[in-house]
């Protein structure tokens, strides 16, 4: 074969690949939501919703990693009509509000009927979960389990415990909406005996359907932590994320009663992660900054973030292996499953100094709210305090370098300034950071 008609294969072969590749993963439907009732009837298949926005980052990811795969295009063609719906235009407005999609990717599985069979919801680089979901939807769909039904039924069977329990897990299997899911429960634990709250079985659905601390359930359970803890090892977590979720909930809403909630709720969960109470400071500290109190946490958070400070090296790094172990056996006591997690032996490498640069966060985080609106000298050096520490325990964070630089100059350290942003411009330029961040410190740097 001539040079000339290997070159032009190739160049053939090149061309076809993304063809090919397209072919290969799902092939979604084109057309109205009617008409794609009609298609799942007349193929005898499920449907498969994407719900996406334009500006969701790991709806990006699943277009881009999981839905262009041979394995995935296989399962989902042959079992699934394909959907996909902008959650913010056309008709994907009504089926985000109808079946409460509040974030994004979502997944919805129906029938042909336009009955929900199933939901999940996430990003994972592991295709094997993706194809996990199918395999549910396509299991609930042959039992003939769908929420439709329990919907029409519930409230002609509010007063019978076993339907009722039967439909709370359907709920939160299927990802209802919070309000709906927590209203049923607290019906449910309103109709139960003293005996029947000391049912394991029982108990362990309540704890599992939590989603407010504004619920007596959840006062109950955290009124008896000593009786959960005896089957439900992971429940300071479950707790602390239960309280954690009221607080995003207070933030999106601005609902100060809320807020109060979780802030008197946060301080009972016994025997939290390490963590725990950084997550719950920068969520507070959230909340002032959503409703303009910033007064508060320029008033609060010195007390917290000096102490830390205090931590000393070894302490940390005592910590760091704490943090690492904990998470760790989750893995090792098959609590979670480790082939579900990528390259697991690299990714757990990486969980080394996971507290650390946690507390790392929180320092820089909170340094940049008094930088833009602390008003005394004596708490701008207080905040220099926090950012030192901040690079100090993450010292290849260059955007951590920029916020120490803006309080040294604010603070009159001048020279001190100019060293650290010119750090923070090295770092990010070794990085390949986009070049508007780096443009941003280039013109800082000029202001200094």
């Amino acid at each position: 074969m001539t040079r000339a008609k290997i070159l032009l294969c190739c160049l053939f072969s090149l061309l076809a690949l993304p063809v090919l590749a397209q072919e290969e993963g799902i092939v979604f439907f084109k057309g109205s939501w009617k008409k794609v009732l009609a298609e799942a009837k007349k193929s005898n298949k499920l449907i498969f919703v994407d719900v996406y926005t334009d500006w969701c980052g790991p709806c990006k990811q699943m277009e881009k990693e999981i839905f262009p795969l041979r394995g995935v295009g296989e399962k989902y063609n042959t079992h699934f009509v394909n959907y996909r719906i902008d959650a913010e235009k056309g008709e994907g407005r009504f089926l985000s509000k109808a079946y409460d999609v509040k974030s994004y990717p979502t997944y919805l599985y129906f029938n042909g009927e336009g009955e929900l069979v199933f939901r999940a919801k996430g990003y994972s680089p592991n295709p094997k979960r993706f194809l996990a979901l199918g395999d549910t939807a396509l299991r609930f769909h042959h039992s003939k389990e769908t929420i439709v039904s329990d919907q029409a039924a519930y409230e002609n069977r509010k007063q019978d415990k076993a339907f009722v329990a039967g439909y709370l897990k359907k709920l939160t299997r299927f990802g209802m909406s919070e309000d709906t899911i927590s209203k049923v429960l607290d019906h449910f634990y309103s109709q139960l005996t003293p005996l029947e709250l000391k049912d394991t079985a029982t108990a362990a659905l309540l704890l599992n359907s939590l989603t407010t601390v504004q619920s007596p359930v959840f006062e109950y359970v955290i009124s008896n932590q000593s009786f959960y803890r005896s089957f439900a090892k992971q429940l300071p977590t479950t707790l602390g994320n239960v309280v954690l979720n009221s607080y995003m909930k207070a933030i999106g809403k601005k609902n100060d009663v809320l807020f109060k909630a979780a802030s008197a709720a946060s301080n009972k969960v016994e025997n939290p992660s390490l963590k725990y109470p950084y997550s719950v400071f920068l969520f507070e500290n959230q909340y002032y900054l959503t409703t303009k109190q910033t007064d508060e946490i320029i008033k609060r958070a010195p007390a917290f973030m000096d102490s830390t400070c205090r931590i000393t090296e070894k302490e940390m790094a005592q910590r760091d292996q704490l943090f690492y172990d904990q998470v760790l056996s989750l893995y090792t006591t098959r609590y979670l499953d480790s082939t579900t997690v990528p390259f697991f032996s690299r990714e757990k490498l990486t969980w080394r100094n996971n507290y650390s640069k946690y507390v790392a966060v929180a320092l820089n985080k909170t340094a940049d709210v008094f930088l833009q609106y602390a008003q005394q000298k004596e708490d701008l050096k207080k905040a220099c305090t926090w950012a030192a520490r901040s690079v100090n325990l993450q010292p290849d964070n260059h955007s951590f370098y920029a916020v120490l630089a803006k309080l040294y100059a604010k603070t009159g350290m001048k020279q001190e300034a100019m060293a650290t942003m010119k750090t923070a411009i090295d770092l990010a330029h070794n990085q390949k950071a986009p070049e508007m961040a780096i443009q941003a410190y280039e013109d800082a740097l000029k202001k200094l």
